[in-house]
């Protein structure tokens, strides 16, 4: 895709005219030439991609080997139109069979199934009385049922048939069970003409094992597992490892131990240095900050000393100077270090500052203390915007226990909501995370919708990818389809986005089931707060009809199964809509299955995750809103809609008059020319060295007319008033307009 989101699929991609069943049964013939969606078909899944996002398709036939398992003849007369998820009453046997508890319609009936082909990739499933057949992913069936199965379908005393396991295995990417296939092979010493080929397999599973673990430590780095990563790599096997491997594995190494010699190195010049400083006042501050810096010194924050390393051997400067290098580069970024003593001492002053003014409640001492900032030298909007974006969150969340999910409730006066939090392994405030903002269904207890992110174990996904998992905890209440669900999320999201260090232009919004219906809701309504939206058997509401155009900058991946009732059919035309307009939509959907979770897609979709960013605000953009609350794109609020237009309300004559979407337009052109359209009583704009040129007067028409035309002027407070209220400290604003 243009995204870089790469699939696997069976046989040729199939243009599709439209995603509703009949469009889709009808295929390609007839006169139609319009294709704006394409199939791609695998075995336990379809995933359709909007066209005009496709931008690469490779044809290829791998040799996929496959083990067929006989299955007793029967009527299998019963078929299914829906199901509501399953669960196992007995598991797999040694023979690939097991009894599902189906949810049907027609109520709870048990299902024998049996494993009848097993490949690499995917493993079918048939019933054995009933007309069901279908493929889960390989690595979803325990390792020794898939080894007791496949005897079934070989001959144990092959030897071709033997290796035909191995390479099973190994194409499967289960390596441990291809070296204990091997180990038992020799073990039974039936096949000595095999030996040299047994050799070679066991060389090329070392070689991939080494290429599997190197690819886990690259993955753990770019989490800032530093520590981890150090201390498997010196476990790395190297014998009959490849040399380019082994000098990928002693770079990490190398890099590692260079970062820990530069530490003590400036731990070391900060107290030698410290000893000649000639001011006692000067010299009191900087004891302070040694103190911090000795203490937070790690590989996450050891580049905002990069100023200072560089200088350290430049005699020009003098001790002062070198240590304002590294004590101003510590709170603003080493782009922005100064040589000059106090004005670092003046940046650490603001830093607490700042970080008090987030942390108080009382207005009043929030005026006081932004008067204090103002009075420091040297505290501009930039500074002060460097100076957020250095320092973490306002509040630290240490986590309880590592791996262990834990109870926040938020902080805000009034209603305080309760979610779980999952921190990543080597969490720390000193970075910046990914957020999975995950809304479990109706019923289902938050805490496992964070263990369905985060697995059960610090090998666990969330873990792996360096993410923070939070998922809400919803009031006993019903409050599917209402404003308090967009309340409880959003609160949510800021209150997690003040207590923890969250990336929030890698925000994640994503939902099973009913919460999946929530997460698209609140996603359609708010799309500038994510960087995706994940929904997983959700259903699209009355809203989505026209909300579907608020998407065009919010990637969105859709999980549905055949078997999920009326659910594929009920949101086709949403589907339909947002791909033909070619915005960023992958849709899978499930082959004959139905009411489950679908984990099977989610290591697609995390990498689907890695690749996508939350937008740069827009200079334009085309919004529709429905709802009062729904006031927020970007850098344009508002709010006064009409009510008449926003309820539904009935004629004189007794007919229903269905709520108007309202449009919502802003553009700035160059020249510092802003142009806003709404039916709304008042309006706000953000406005940001990146949208507008602070050194020339800006203009807004409103409503066919100039309603300001002034030069802008950046406000230090502005921009911590809309912090201390949103959490996200990658979107700083510098000026408020209130028209």
């Amino acid at each position: 895709m243009r995204s870089g989101f790469k699939i696997e699929f069976e046989g040729k991609p199939e243009p599709v005219q439209g995603l509703t069943l009949d469009l889709i049964r009808r295929g390609s013939s007839g006169p139609i030439t319009s294709y704006p969606f394409t199939k791609f078909e695998d075995g336990p899944r379809i995933t359709y991609l909007p066209q005009a996002q496709v931008q690469e398709i490779q044809l290829g036939s791998p040799n996929v080997e496959e083990f067929n398992i006989t299955i007793p003849p029967g009527s299998r007369t019963m078929t299914f139109g829906s199901v509501g998820g399953y669960r196992v009453i007995q598991p797999f046997s040694d023979f690939g069979r097991r009894i599902i508890a189906l949810n049907t319609p027609r109520g709870e009936l048990n299902v024998v199934q049996s494993i009848s082909l097993l490949r690499p990739d995917y493993v079918r499933l048939k019933a054995l009385k009933e007309n069901w057949e279908y493929a889960v992913t390989t690595q979803n069936i325990p390792p020794d049922v898939l080894r007791s199965t496949l005897s079934m379908a070989i001959n144990e005393k092959n030897p071709n048939d033997r290796l035909a396991i191995v390479r099973f295995f190994i194409d499967a990417d289960m390596l441990m069970q291809a070296q204990q296939e091997l180990d038992r092979i020799e073990k039974e010493g039936e096949f000595p003409d095999f030996a040299n080929r047994i050799h070679e397999l066991r060389l090329l599973i070392r070689q991939l094992q080494a290429l599997e673990f190197l690819n886990e430590f690259k993955t753990r780095l770019a989490a800032g597992q530093y520590e981890l990563v150090y201390e498997k790599a010196h476990q790395f096997p190297r014998k009959d490892i490849n040399q380019a491997t082994l000098q990928e594995v002693d770079r990490i190494i190398n890099e590692h131990e260079a970062a820990y010699e530069q530490m003590d190195r400036i731990r070391a010049e900060l107290s030698r240095l410290q000893v000649e400083v000639k001011s006692p006042e000067q010299l009191v501050r900087f004891q302070d900050m040694r103190s911090v810096i000795d203490k937070r010194l790690t590989r996450h924050n050891l580049e905002k000393l990069t100023p200072f390393t560089q200088n350290l051997d430049d005699q020009f400067l003098s001790a002062e100077q070198k240590l304002a290098l590294a004590y101003s580069g510590w709170v603003v970024g080493p782009a922005l270090a100064e040589t000059d003593a106090d004005t670092a001492i003046s940046y650490w002053d603001a830093r607490d500052l700042v970080r008090s003014y987030l942390q108080v409640t009382n207005p009043i001492r929030k005026q006081e203390i932004y008067h204090s900032i103002s009075q420091l030298e040297g505290i501009g909007p930039d500074i002060l915007a460097a100076i957020v974006q250095n320092m973490g969150p306002a509040y630290e969340t240490p986590a309880s226990q590592v791996g262990v999910p834990f109870t926040l409730n938020t902080m805000n006066v009034g209603n305080s909501y309760r979610y779980q939090v999952l921190l990543p392994l080597g969490y720390s405030a000193d970075r910046s995370y990914p957020l999975v903002l995950a809304l479990p269904s109706a019923g289902v207890p938050a805490q496992a919708e964070v263990a369905w992110w985060g697995g059960s174990s610090l090998g666990g996904p969330a873990h792996r990818n360096g993410y923070i998992v939070i998922s809400p905890e919803w009031p006993a209440e019903d409050i599917s389809g209402s404003s308090a669900v967009h309340e409880i999320v959003l609160d949510i999201l800021r209150d997690a986005r003040k207590r923890l260090a969250i990336d929030s232009d890698h925000v994640f919004l994503a939902g099973h089931g009913t919460g999946a219906s929530a997460a698209l809701d609140v996603g359609m309504s708010h799309p500038s707060e994510f960087a995706g939206l994940i929904s997983i058997g959700g259903r699209f509401n009355e809203y989505a009809h026209h909300y579907w155009k608020n998407c065009d900058a919010l990637p969105t991946y859709f999980v549905v199964g055949e078997l999920d009732g009326d659910l594929y059919n009920a949101n086709s035309s949403e589907w339909t809509r947002m791909m033909k307009y070619g915005q960023d939509v992958v849709l899978t959907q499930y082959k004959q299955r139905g009411g489950e979770d679908y984990r099977d897609e989610l290591p697609r979709i995390l990498d689907w995750m890695k690749l996508h960013i939350r937008e740069l605000p827009p200079l334009e953009f085309e919004r529709v809103t429905m709802r009062s609350g729904d006031n927020r794109f970007d850098w344009f609020e508002f709010s006064g809609l009409p009510e008449a237009t926003l309820n539904p309300r009935v004629s004189p004559g007794g007919r229903l008059i269905p709520a108007t979407a309202l449009p919502v337009e802003a553009t700035i052109t160059p020249g510092n020319n802003i142009y806003v359209k709404v039916a709304a009583n008042r309006v706000t704009l953000w406005l940001t060295p990146e949208l507008v040129d602070f050194t020339d007067r800006v203009k807004i028409r409103w409503k066919g007319r100039t309603q300001f035309n002034d030069f802008p002027e950046p406000n230090g407070e502005t921009m911590l008033q809309h912090l201390d209220f949103t959490g996200d400290r990658n979107r700083l604003y510098w000026m408020r307009v209130d028209l």
